[in-house]
């Protein structure tokens, strides 16, 4: 509802006489109104159309697609981290749990490019520790939000986490709906979609046991070490992943003109016109 406001007004600072400033509108209505959407969502006024959110804005927006007005499509997606048993060797703990915090928390945990889940090599009591230390990191970590001040987790997921809790050994939580922070440490993943400074901690044998887990709704997976990468791409790859790279670096990435989702959308929202010129 502000993005595309905010984006004009700062064209219009920098630059109000320039082309790309004078043909660029900005309009709000409350999705859904077919009174408006019948009537512009039109070949005749546009050539493309990108959406983005959960699956019932998706699935609405697929209705106005036609011959010459094209949906772009980014669909719900939830990114994951992958961490070998490297964590427990050499560098500090507390290191590699920063560098998760970082994956995790970005953009208060509501882009799909933050990590929601993570698959760890080691004994309980070694992910245990890890849990520990990612707690105490993700309540420090104020690069995207207030530490120990940021959003809680939905209260409909603070009802799961209390029932969760009465299931020790085979789930174990780490953390207080506080904003600092909280863990949920399982063998399976959790069934529900964490958010708000949560994520699910899920103890594996092998990196490799994750694909399974992987679907083409995974966008980014972050690897530590990042030396483990080869061991894992082809896999993740054929499941569905869209991105991978080292932990720690999911959101810190460049921005623009780069693949996302597995296409190339800046690419992909221009109207490409070809001139190839005869020889003489």
């Amino acid at each position: 509802m502000f993005t595309a406001t905010a984006l004009l007004r700062t064209m219009a600072d920098v630059g109000p006489n320039h082309p790309v400033t004078r043909s660029f509108s900005a309009a709000y209505w409350r999705g859904g109104d077919a009174s408006i959407e019948n009537h512009i969502l039109r070949s005749q006024y546009f050539d493309k159309l990108a959406v983005w959110g959960g699956e019932a804005a998706v699935r609405h927006a697929m209705q106005y697609a036609a011959p010459g007005f094209e949906i772009m499509s980014f669909d719900p997606k939830v990114s994951i981290s992958l961490i070998g048993r490297e964590a427990f060797e050499g560098v500090p703990l507390e290191t590699i749990a920063e560098r998760s915090a970082a994956d995790i928390i970005a953009f208060n945990q509501d882009a799909c490019s933050c990590a929601r889940f993570q698959f760890i090599e080691g004994s309980d009591d070694q992910v245990d520790r890890y849990c520990e230390a990612l707690v105490e990191a993700m309540g420090r970590d104020i690069r995207y939000g207030a530490g120990h001040d940021s959003p809680l987790p939905p209260a409909m997921l603070i009802e799961e986490l209390n029932m969760l809790g009465n299931l020790e050994p085979i789930y174990r939580l780490f953390g207080r709906p506080d904003g600092r922070g909280m863990v949920i440490r399982s063998s399976q993943p959790v069934s529900f979609n964490p958010g708000g400074k949560l994520v699910n901690v899920v103890t594996v044998d092998r990196l490799a046991d994750a694909i399974q887990h992987v679907t083409v709704a995974t966008q980014s997976v972050g690897v530590y070490p990042p030396s483990r990468i080869a061991e894992v791409r082809d896999g993740l790859a054929s499941a569905g992943a869209q991105r991978i790279v080292g932990l720690g670096n999911i959101n810190t990435g460049k921005f623009g003109g780069l693949p996302h989702d597995g296409g190339w959308p800046v690419h992909k929202m221009m109207h490409w016109v070809v001139t190839e010129a005869a020889k003489d």
